[in-house]
């Protein structure tokens, strides 16, 4: 049970820190494109031939001049920016299947880090109770997970 919980808890912090990833996956797709594919510089347009057994357009010099690798390292990033999003997306629909108030508790305390005092405020619960509907979401949330054959196929990071 404490194993299953420990679970629900990593993928819930996947969830708090997947858009994290996804921006700086497409920051660094951004920086490869601007330095591999917007280095045309001054480009002759007078329409005179320019040397025979060299590429005819600058865009095709340019394509030509990108390593293969970083071609397979943009084209893998968008790929799992695509998979983190698919991922999220499952999580999401599994959270919202919860009833409320199990919801309110375990966003307000793994995803908006919030502590018990604020949440039981929030909630006007006392944070002991607060602290069983989270326990009893865990679980419920545990078993919808492990339901879910998108979910519980994805490796998550451990931390």
């Amino acid at each position: 049970m404490k194993r299953e919980r420990e679970k629900v808890i990593t993928i819930l912090r996947f969830y708090r820190d997947v858009d994290k990833t996804i921006k700086l996956n497409e920051r660094v797709i951004k920086n490869l494109e601007d330095q591999y594919y917007t280095t045309l510089g001054a480009v002759n347009m007078d329409g005179m031939p320019h040397g025979k057994g060299t590429p005819s357009s600058p865009v095709e010099r340019v394509v030509l001049n990108v390593p293969a690798s970083v071609q397979q390292t943009i084209s893998s990033m968008n790929q799992e920016n695509r998979k983190l999003a698919e991922i999220k997306g499952h999580i999401l629909s599994e959270l919202n299947a919860l009833n409320y108030h199990q919801k309110a508790v375990l966003l307000a305390f793994y995803i908006d880090g919030l502590q018990w005092e604020q949440i039981s405020e929030r909630l006007n619960y006392s944070p002991r109770q607060c602290r069983n509907i989270r326990d009893d979401g865990l679980d419920a949330l545990g078993k919808r997970f492990s339901r879910n054959k998108a979910i519980s196929r994805y490796r998550f990071p451990e931390k």
